[in-house]
């Protein structure tokens, strides 16, 4: 059933005339008439009678008429509900990321639920970044947090923040005060060192053998931890080396341990993934609060 069969109805009624009723649809009066008979003759029925002092609704249009308002009202709350969706205003967001990717993001989401408190957001985690934008590309999260290079071919990346890494040192001869200047590794700081470092299934690119590499060691032992939250927790409690992002980096200094920076900087680029058809208002505005260009959308 059209609703501009209804509300042309519902015009006519309320205006007391077809002409009237034209007049306030900014209609014809013949574009009118059609859209009234269509209606009659989809439910088979007269809705008005016309007589030498005006039209006059039937039993059947009358009782058609609070039905008819009702749809309009669900039709113009629909419309709404849709336009606040659009807007970013209601609605829903979902990202998903590796535990260690998501660090230095909470204020952003702060922000972003300060600035949109009605939209619902949720954070989820992955055990890859393949599995996160296997996510994405599934529609069953909005936004995917990858390090630069993206792999997917279905998905476009807006990097938002570059990282730099830290060296983390667990006790052992390094200690420096909390307010010095970082110092520059040297051999000397981690050669006989346990290396704590995150899995290599999911992690083949370890920044902390980078880091051997370019000062020509080799670890004395290797110990792996499934997050980056236990990093610096068990730094504390030996001769160990951890390569993190400065975020967590500067966590470890403010509880007594050591910094370093590398020789060559060891950088990283974070960027939210998403589908090009996925461009709802919430998405537009995280990834504006997060930094990315407006022009990544145009």
């Amino acid at each position: 059933m059209d609703l501009r069969g209804l509300e042309a109805v519902l015009a006519v009624y309320e205006n007391g005339s077809f002409s009237a009723a034209a007049t306030a649809l900014f209609l014809s009066q013949p574009a009118l008439t059609r859209r009234v008979a269509q209606l009659e003759r989809e439910l088979d029925t007269r809705l008005f009678v016309r007589t030498p002092h005006g039209v006059v609704v039937t039993d059947t249009g009358r009782a058609l008429m609070e039905p008819a308002r009702r749809a309009i009202r669900e039709a113009q709350s629909i419309r709404g509900a849709i336009d606040l969706v659009r807007s970013g205003t209601r609605g829903r967001l979902s990202v998903v990321g590796m535990s260690n990717l998501s660090v230095g993001f909470g204020s952003l989401v702060a922000d972003f639920h300060e600035s949109m408190p009605e939209v619902e957001f949720r954070m989820a985690s992955a055990d890859t970044t393949a599995a996160a934008v296997g996510m994405v590309e599934a529609g069953l999260h909005d936004l995917a947090i990858v390090d630069l290079p993206l792999t997917s071919e279905t998905l476009v990346a807006h990097p938002v923040v570059s990282q730099d890494f830290l060296i983390v040192l667990g006790p052992g001869g390094t200690e420096t005060p909390p307010d010095s200047p970082i110092p520059t590794v040297t051999a000397a700081m981690i050669e006989r060192r346990t290396m704590i470092h995150l899995p290599t299934q999911q992690f083949p690119q370890q920044r902390g053998m980078l880091l051997y590499e370019m000062l020509r060691l080799q670890p004395a032992a290797h110990m792996e931890v499934s997050t980056c939250s236990l990093l610096v927790p068990i730094s504390q409690s030996g001769r160990t080396v951890a390569v993190v992002p400065r975020p967590v980096a500067l966590v470890g200094r403010a509880e007594g341990l050591a910094l370093a920076a590398p020789p060559k900087p060891i950088k990283r680029t974070l960027a939210f993934a998403r589908h090009p058809g996925n461009a709802s208002g919430a998405v537009r505005h995280f990834l504006k609060l997060a930094g990315a260009p407006a022009a990544a959308f145009a």
